[in-house]
């Protein structure tokens, strides 16, 4: 069997204990990074929705909140938010809503929600507070929001009204909160985004 050199042998050992040493470093890096990642998931991706307000102290959870000013009257817009059929329309595409009770929807009306775009996702909420004409405040019965508030809030602002959508959301468990943070928050934030254009157009018509 052929033998190398002391010199030549010991020069290829080294070699290898380099690029091991190497692999290791990367090994490290990699991990590091997958790390970095998963806490940036597990804190929350912020966006330009997510916000830090006084006026929802009184809740637990991350507060995401889409405003419009709308030149028209409050009344006309709360009929189009309470009213099932005109709420529909409002809807994007793909998804679903329904409310199980007296119409308008009114303190104690099911609204079951299904989103079948791009992924499905459904929950019901129930609505816990109408103030006519100013607020409407619903609690997330189940589904992925379980736990959480959603609000609707119009006030007078610059000749018109200004319209607010806040949720504030906790997603349990460590898989619901990564989706949240990768994919969902993105997608509600399109979707409200949508619906409170469609709302413009329809409550500014004549």
């Amino acid at each position: 069997m052929k033998q190398f050199p002391f010199d030549r042998r010991f020069r290829l050992a080294e070699s290898a204990g380099i690029m091991s040493m190497g692999r290791h470093v990367m090994d490290r890096f990699f991990r590091l990074a997958l790390i970095i990642c998963g806490v940036a998931c597990l804190l929350g991706c912020s966006t330009k929705y997510t916000i830090n307000a006084d006026d929802y102290q009184g809740y637990r959870g991350e507060i995401n909140q889409h405003a419009r000013l709308i030149h028209a009257d409050r009344q006309k817009i709360f009929r189009l938010l309470t009213d099932e059929k005109a709420f529909t329309t409002l809807c994007p595409e793909g998804t679903v809503v329904a409310f199980e009770g007296p119409s308008p929807c009114q303190q104690g009306t099911i609204v079951t929600t299904g989103i079948k775009h791009i992924f499905e996702l459904g929950w019901t909420s129930r609505v816990d507070e109408v103030v006519p004409g100013e607020r409407i405040r619903l609690s997330f019965r189940d589904g992925f929001f379980a736990g959480g508030t959603e609000l609707w809030e119009l006030e007078d602002a610059d000749g018109g009204t200004r319209v607010r959508q806040t949720i504030i959301v906790n997603p349990r468990g460590l898989i619901r909160r990564v989706f949240w943070n990768l994919k969902v928050r993105l997608k509600h934030n399109v979707m409200v985004e949508a619906f409170l254009d469609k709302l413009k157009v329809r409550a500014e018509s004549p």
